[in-house]
C-alpha cells in the first residue's frame, strides 16, 4: 500500500490483515496454543519441528501462568489448543466445555524444585529449613493462578509449614517469574519447575528436590471452539511421534503418553 493511512485506518488494516489470515485465504491454517510459562522453551521447539514437515499450518504462542490462560479462554480468546502446567487446570476447562474431554492427553511430567541465590549465607539441608529464620523472602508462583505455586503451598502444606512461612512468601504471575526474582538478588529462594534450570542460570543453584504426593502432569487439549479442529488434532498427533517425544525429554520433562488421559 502506497497510500498514508491516518492511525484509524491502519489499525483496521491490521485488523482485517490478521482475519484474513486466520480464516486461510493465504493458504496457511494459524493456530494458537495457549500454552503454561514453563513450557516456552520446549514448546518453540516442537513447533519448530512440527511447522518444518507441516508448511501448511504457521502456529503461535500465548504463554502465561495456566489459571491466566484459562481465565483469558473463558473471555473468549481466539484460542485453538491449550497446554496446561496441571491437570487440575485442564478439567476446569473440560468441566465448563472450553475443551473437548475426548481430545486431552497428557504429554509431559515435571518436578518441584527449590533454587537459591549462588550468596545464601546458609544451608538449606531440606524442606523444615525453609522455616529458618535466615530465610528471608521466598518467591511463589500464586496458588491461585500458578499450578507451581500450587504444587508449592501442596508441599508445604504437607510438610507443616504454610502458615510458618507465609509471612515470607513473595506471589507471582508465573513460575519464570520466580527464578528471575533469585537471579537478580530480590529474594532468597523460589519454587521452581526442574525444567527452568535445565540451562544453568546465573547466580542461581539447585538447592532442593520436591517429592509431592501427586505428579506434576502437562496436559494439552483442543479448544471446542477451535475453528481447526483437524490441525489442531495434527499437532496432537505430532507430540506422539518418536521425533517429538525426544524433543521434550531433551528439554528436561520425561514424555508422558504412555499414562492413561
Amino acid at each position: 500500500m502506497c497510500l498514508v493511512l491516518n492511525f484509524k485506518k491502519s489499525i483496521t488494516v491490521i485488523a482485517l490483515s490478521f482475519l484474513i489470515c486466520r480464516s486461510g485465504f493465504t493458504g496457511e491454517t494459524e493456530l494458537l496454543i495457549s500454552a503454561a510459562s514453563s513450557t516456552t522453551d520446549v514448546l518453540k521447539a516442537l513447533i519448530a519441528q512440527f511447522e518444518e514437515y507441516n508448511p501448511d499450518v504457521r502456529i503461535t504462542t500465548n504463554f502465561a501462568g495456566s489459571g491466566t490462560l484459562l481465565r483469558q479462554i473463558e473471555r473468549g480468546a481466539p484460542v485453538d489448543l491449550f497446554f496446561s502446567a496441571d491437570q487440575l487446570t485442564m478439567a476446569q476447562a473440560v468441566q465448563q466445555g472450553l475443551v473437548q474431554q475426548e481430545s486431552v492427553y497428557n504429554v509431559a511430567e515435571n518436578q518441584l524444585i527449590v533454587v537459591g541465590r549462588t550468596d545464601l549465607s546458609y544451608p538449606l539441608a531440606d524442606l523444615e529449613a525453609i522455616a529458618g529464620s535466615n530465610v528471608r523472602l521466598i518467591a511463589v508462583g500464586n496458588p491461585d493462578s500458578v499450578p507451581a505455586g500450587r504444587y508449592a503451598r501442596l508441599a508445604l502444606e504437607e510438610g507443616g509449614l504454610w502458615s510458618r512461612v507465609s509471612s515470607n512468601l513473595i506471589f507471582t504471575q508465573n513460575v519464570r517469574q520466580c527464578i528471575d526474582y533469585v537471579a537478580r538478588g530480590e529474594v532468597d529462594l523460589a519454587f521452581v519447575y526442574a525444567t527452568d534450570i535445565r540451562a544453568p542460570r546465573e547466580h542461581v543453584n539447585h538447592l532442593l528436590t520436591i517429592n509431592l504426593s501427586e505428579p506434576i502432569v502437562y496436559p494439552i487439549g483442543i479448544l471446542s471452539s477451535s475453528k481447526h479442529p483437524e490441525e489442531s488434532s495434527r499437532f496432537i498427533t505430532f507430540l506422539r511421534a518418536e521425533k517429538a517425544q525426544e524433543i521434550i525429554e531433551t528439554y528436561g520433562f520425561r514424555n508422558f503418553f504412555d499414562l492413561p488421559r
